[in-house]
């Protein structure tokens, strides 16, 4: 399995219904942002990015959390 390892920047926005936002770049080359309910740890927003990369390009990847946007 190879380790591929990128980086998903976590912003939290102050707007409507407290959610977390991550902007991210699939393996794949896509950009994405998603957003995240305001009760999701850090943890949880990895495994989550984790598993939509692997649905979006078929590998498994480690997701690194960079909190400082």
């Amino acid at each position: 399995m190879k380790k591929l390892f990128f980086c998903a920047l976590l912003g939290v926005s102050t707007m409507a219904f407290a959610t977390k936002i991550a902007t991210w770049t699939s393996t794949c080359g896509v950009s994405h942002t998603t957003s995240f309910a305001d009760h999701y740890t850090t943890a949880q927003i990895a495994a989550a990015i984790e598993k939509m990369n692997y649905a979006e390009c078929g590998t498994k990847v480690k997701a690194i959390i960079n909190t400082n946007s």
